[in-house]
């Protein structure tokens, strides 16, 4: 987690969740208690869609109380407007959670005098949005989950409290944190890099004066690129025979996807919301292989009858032909607890 800085969550389970894949990509199958046992410890929590370490609170505590100006996902002034208007619902949902919390949104007393507007699922879905934006102000966290059901409290009751770091040093730590995150990065890349709770719109600039950091050239790229010299250093290393493994769509390795294209020519995109009959495959995994994303697979895990289905296989131009595809999903499917694997009929090697 201290590698990759947060966990991107989303609800799809064609295979498995998400954030589960991508600890396995890294890990191979691992035991995921342990994983739950960092969140009840408080190790980790849960923030703005993503798993992220409890010990970068208080940067994410400074991006809390400049919402909704470091917003994404709508106009600041529409949402303030919002929250002045429903000041009787934001006092009682931290009166209904200091006396009975942690609780989940669907026993929470909705008091809204005016309702949030969409066209999409959050219309009038007022308690939600409302607790989601006390999240994103800090007011209210995750306390943990029944089922797919958050559960919310006081921040007090999930997490110590701290006091939130100057911005400016929010902007080095978070820059930083991207560029080791990527390895090597443009200016740009790391502006992009999505921070919990930002985003800080300077992080280009502001990578070129950070300490250890060095600008570098990358074989068959323009312009400059950054990395950490403590990275640099392991260029130095005998490199190891290839690992395979298969990526999640979400995977923070890949989601620039700009960047994906950039480094491997790797056209890639989340197909999950396009038509079915417009796209290749619904949860896709890219095939990595040593350095190379040399393909990808469209799997299905079906748990009633226990079984790993490989739809369909796709191989790069030049793919190496020594890629071990069915050892990597046999670990695919030793985690997941499936069976066996059915393969499609073709399964053409490169």
């Amino acid at each position: 987690m201290r590698k990759i800085g947060y966990l991107q969550l989303d609800p799809t389970n064609a295979v498995a969740r998400s954030h589960l894949l991508v600890l396995f990509s890294r890990l191979g199958a691992y035991d995921v208690a342990k994983l739950e046992r960092l969140l009840a410890t408080r190790k980790l929590y849960e923030y703005s869609a993503a798993i992220v370490l409890a010990d970068e609170y208080p940067l994410h505590l400074a991006c809390m109380r400049h919402f909704p100006h470091f917003f994404r996902g709508g106009y600041p002034a529409t949402i303030e407007r919002w929250l002045a208007d429903n000041a009787t619902l934001r006092k009682s949902i931290v009166a209904q959670l200091d006396e009975r919390g942690p609780l989940p949104s669907r026993e929470i007393v909705d008091v809204s005098e005016r309702a949030w507007r969409s066209t999409g699922w959050t219309n009038d879905r007022n308690v939600t949005r409302m607790l989601e934006m006390l999240w994103l102000k800090g007011e209210v966290l995750v306390h943990g989950r029944q089922g797919a059901q958050r559960l919310w409290a006081l921040p007090e009751r999930v997490l110590s409290p701290v006091e939130p770091l100057p911005l400016d040093e929010v902007e080095r730590r978070v820059a930083l944190r991207s560029l080791r995150g990527l390895g090597v990065a443009t200016g740009q890349q790391v502006r992009e890099e999505p921070f919990v709770g930002g985003p800080f719109y300077g992080l280009g600039e502001v990578v070129r004066e950070l300490e250890g950091v060095e600008p570098v050239k990358v074989e068959g790229q323009k312009g400059t690129w950054y990395a950490h010299r403590d990275d640099l250093k392991l260029l130095d290393k005998v490199e190891p025979e290839p690992y395979t493994t298969l990526l999640s769509p979400f995977d923070p390795l890949i989601r620039n996807r700009k960047r994906t294209q950039t480094l491997w020519d790797f056209d890639f995109r989340l197909e999950i919301y396009s038509p079915k009959e417009k796209r290749w495959g619904f949860f896709v995994l890219p095939i990595l292989h040593g350095n190379d994303l040399v393909g990808r697979i469209d799997p299905t895990m079906d748990r009633k009858a226990g079984v790993l289905r490989i739809n369909k296989i796709k191989w790069e131009p030049g793919a190496s032909n020594d890629v071990p595809l069915e050892a990597t999903v046999g670990r695919l499917a030793e985690f997941l607890g499936a069976e066996r694997v059915k393969w499609p009929r073709s399964n053409r090697r490169p």
